[in-house]
């Protein structure tokens, strides 16, 4: 049974799994994607008994914007309506103007369905040798 909580019951090795099973490079540096997730606003996490299988998390000004900076679902748990239910707990967190996010390529379908409008580019520097 998944159960979602805000509460942190994993270690950096196992939110680095998480973010390699999905193919994230992130999960390459697990101690920086743990202080990500433990310095955001906002976060909530799927677990199947004690397995960490997915999360959401939001940065924000808790008053206008918040701004997603992961949404993951472990690929053997995915099509399950556990991604759109992170997505609810999180963006049900405040009463923001606006939620923002970046989509991965070919993942827009996903947030379109749940009301998302595509609109504008993101842009990005990445330096994992920081």
């Amino acid at each position: 049974m998944i159960k979602y909580s805000n509460e942190i019951r994993f270690n950096k090795n196992s939110l680095a799994e998480l973010f390699l099973s999905v193919g994230w490079n992130s999960g390459n540096h697990p101690d920086k994607i743990y202080d990500a997730i433990l310095n955001s606003t906002y976060y909530c996490f799927a677990y199947d008994n004690e397995n960490l299988i997915g999360l959401v998390s939001a940065i924000s000004d808790k008053s206008i914007n918040l701004f997603l900076t992961y949404l993951l679902v472990n690929p053997n748990y995915q099509r399950r309506g556990i991604g759109t239910r992170l997505l609810n707990n999180i963006t049900s967190a405040g009463d923001f103007n606006r939620i923002i996010l970046i989509s991965e390529k070919g993942k827009e379908s996903f947030y379109i369905k749940n009301n998302f409008i595509p609109d504008g580019v993101g842009m990005f520097i990445i330096d994992w040798n920081k």
